[in-house]
């Protein structure tokens, strides 16, 4: 009997076990399927007819496989993911973004239990929309280079493979933190952030009013356009209402000073007059100019996250350049640029070298174009500007022009260091395969116009030898003295850096907070248009 009761508890105890395993595999079979349907929903992403669900495209057709496959394969959008995703999604403007890249229909849809497609397809468009939203807030949603073939920029790199972040924020329903995590918090980006929220919020309230053409309007004269020039300036807050107002119509001195504000601001010679490059420029809608921001917090995810504390940086857009020190910047000044029919190349290379009282070897273009012609009509010129002609081993050598045309000449021409050197006291050197480099100019007049691109392509600094003090006295510490008594000697000096200092030259058209206020710059080289027109196409990865 004892053992019948041994072999029957046996019994029980094995029919138990079998039916908890058996209850405890039914959801497995079950997840077993969803995986099994999942995984082959996922390689049909590697045929061309397979990346699309619907209408909706599919970016991340390697990708998501990958990810998928570091989850094993289980679905991971709960309805709490697809809150965090929707919410993200519709907040996605607030960086210049498109809702609509990220499949946002869709994705509102399956938030309200509303999605018409199968799970497995659920799944693939869900992750390919948080995929797009991270990769565009990361890297930026224009390829620079497809824009600009000369871009040497760095990417951002990736510390670590991004299917491990991706995966575990899944996992775990950290979409929101990852999305903070990958948003840019640079300085300059979180004001260009927040300047796109007030020019959606003055295109919100209807903008600002068109002033009507007219006459050039100067101080003191009355005008009828008087009051809308009023009402348009106190939308961006330019003209405040004085305590007491004057005659209506009166080009009064508290609204010219508002003008001169306002022009100041927008690249313009702040001479207080209402002419027609100030009401054009009055007259841009809010509209553009949400989309030139949204164009500068794109060049933001391009630029900035790779920023380090230290660079000489030009913007060749709002003619000036700052120095950034050990994180701190130390010092601005304004710069000339290249003309539109030389545009200066934007790009970055490190500076190594500081010459003083350099010479100037005449690029071949300037050469054919303008020095050769002038020398050939005038027997003075050459010595008038301390030129020189040299061979190709740069030797110094006596020829007759009048045997050469510009075609044919096959010499070069360098101007001697001096005051009437083209490079002026100084230059820095930044080895690149533009030839651009920064240095002075003895057309010194030319810093006080507002459009300042005058130059072959080169950067011409205001106040070079302030620059060359700074430069030289971190990384040698050399008193302003001793590169002010070189300078005096006129004899050319290199002085190689012991550590390169980055030079970037970039082209940025709105500065949310300069000394006195936003500015927003002349697209000089018609850069904008195109990037806003590539933002507003569909994503391509």
């Amino acid at each position: 009997m004892a053992t019948y009761f041994r072999m029957r508890r046996r019994s029980w105890l094995a029919v138990s076990l079998c039916m908890l395993i058996a209850w405890s595999t039914l959801p497995s079979f079950a997840q077993s399927a969803d995986e099994a349907a999942l995984k082959a929903r996922l390689d049909k992403l590697a045929q061309p007819d397979g990346r699309k669900i619907g209408s909706v495209d599919i970016a991340g057709s390697e990708f998501l496989p990958k990810l998928y496959a570091a989850l094993n394969y289980r679905p991971v959008w709960t309805p709490a993911n697809v809150e965090a995703l929707s919410n993200a999604i519709a907040r996605s403007w607030e960086d210049g973004l498109a809702p609509a890249d990220f499949h946002a229909d869709f994705v509102k849809s399956a938030r309200a239990g509303k999605a018409t497609v199968n799970a497995a397809d659920r799944e693939v468009i869900l992750s390919d929309a948080f995929v797009r939203l991270l990769y565009q807030l990361y890297f930026g949603k224009v390829a620079p280079n497809g824009l600009d073939p000369n871009w040497n920029f760095t990417r951002p790199v990736l510390t670590e493979d991004p299917v491990v972040p991706i995966a575990a924020a899944l996992q775990s329903g950290n979409i929101a933190g990852l999305i903070d995590t990958v948003t840019l918090k640079q300085p300059l980006y979180v004001e260009l952030k927040a300047l796109l929220q007030q020019y959606t919020d003055y295109e919100a309230r209807g903008g600002w009013p068109a002033v009507p053409d007219g006459p050039a309007l100067k101080p003191g004269q009355s005008d009828p356009r008087i009051a809308v020039l009023r009402e348009r300036l106190a939308v961006t807050g330019e003209w405040q209402k004085p305590a007491e107002t004057g005659t209506p119509d009166v080009y009064d001195p508290a609204l010219v000073a508002a003008v001169k504000s306002f022009q100041a601001m927008q690249g313009l010679e702040p001479d207080g007059v209402l002419g027609p490059g100030t009401l054009a420029v009055l007259n841009v809608p809010a509209s553009a100019r949400i989309s030139q921001i949204r164009a500068n917090l794109e060049r933001g995810r391009w630029l900035l996250r790779t920023m380090g504390p230290e660079a000489v940086i030009v913007n060749v857009a709002g003619f000036y350049l700052h120095v950034f020190l050990k994180g701190e910047k130390v010092w601005t000044t304004r710069v000339i640029v290249g003309q539109s029919y030389t545009k200066t190349p934007i790009f970055t290379e490190p500076m190594r070298t500081v010459v003083i009282n350099p010479d100037w070897t005449v690029p071949q273009s300037i050469t054919r174009n303008e020095v050769f012609p002038k020398a050939l009509a005038n027997p003075g010129y050459l010595a008038a500007g301390n030129y020189e002609v040299i061979d190709s081993s740069g030797r110094p050598v006596s020829v007759d022009l009048a045997q050469y045309t510009a075609a044919t000449f096959p010499y070069r021409f360098r101007q001697k260091p001096g005051e009437k050197n083209a490079l002026g006291l100084v230059k820095f050197l930044f080895p690149n395969r533009y030839s651009v480099y920064l240095h002075d100019t003895p057309s010194r007049q030319l810093f006080a116009k507002s459009g300042r691109t005058f130059s072959h392509g080169c950067i011409r600094v205001e106040d070079p030898l302030k620059l060359a003090s700074i430069i030289l006295g971190d990384r040698l510490g050399w008193p302003r003295s001793k590169i002010d008594s070189i300078a005096a000697a006129g004899k050319m000096q290199s002085i190689a850096l012991p550590q390169p200092l980055p030079v970037l030259v970039l082209y940025w058209t709105v500065d949310p907070a300069p000394e006195n206020g936003t500015a927003f710059y002349n697209d000089i080289y018609g850069r904008d248009a195109r990037l806003i027109k590539a933002l507003d196409a569909p994503f391509r990865p």
